[in-house]
């Protein structure tokens, strides 16, 4: 069984490239953490997850790319379950905004492995542009599941005011923090990689 998917990841790899393509963001390796002030003492950090997305990414041409992911606000969870009601309630409305969506508009490539993806962030029902600064950081073939696989991390900051979440902002900074890691998986285990998808993974559980 394991020589078959190995000799398969060999003959995905010699596959002909292919261009920008759909990449199914995998809620289980994705995650969007956040953190803002608590009154200059500290900066608490929460985390959400990604409900469902995807992306569109050929790294010989990033103005190609485009992102469409929502997120879980309902998932919030700051290490304390009292202090999550109160946030899942007070600030974010949950009970009538359930999820956050972020679209890009358009992807700059800045360095090597670097860009911007300008974007649009719906929170609160209200949309206001937001800029994610973004690292490619591996594609390749999962030896596993035999799927093209691309990761990224980012980062962003905004006000949470710009979405109408204007409860307690002088204990409770206004200037929000984001780092985002991002997997997606691409088509079909069959679709062909790119001429620089590098060598399989080694068979694993993930």
């Amino acid at each position: 069984m394991i020589a078959a998917k190995i000799v398969a990841a060999f003959l995905v790899l010699c596959a002909a490239p292919a261009a920008a393509s759909e990449f199914r963001i995998d809620p289980v390796h994705s995650q969007v953490f956040f953190s803002a002030s608590h009154d200059g003492y500290t900066n608490p950090m929460g985390r959400m997850h990604v409900k469902s997305g995807t992306f569109r990414f050929d790294d010989a041409d990033w103005s190609s790319a485009q992102v469409d992911a929502t997120i879980d606000v309902a998932s919030l969870d700051m290490g304390d379950a009292p202090w999550n009601r109160k946030l899942l309630s007070a600030y974010f409305d949950v009970s009538n905004h359930p999820t956050a969506r972020f679209v890009s508009t358009r992807v700059e490539k800045t360095g090597d492995r670097r860009g911007v993806v300008h974007g649009n962030l719906t929170l609160l029902g209200r949309t206001r542009p937001v800029d994610l600064q973004v690292t490619f950081n591996r594609a390749a073939v999962n030896g596993y599941t035999l799927q093209y696989i691309a990761g990224f991390s980012a980062d962003a900051a905004f006000k949470r005011s710009a979405f109408g979440m204007t409860r307690e902002t002088k204990s409770v900074g206004d200037d929000v923090t984001v780092h985002l890691e991002i997997e997606g998986s691409r088509g079909a285990a069959s679709d062909p990689p790119p001429a620089d998808a590098g060598s399989a993974d080694q068979p694993g559980t993930h």
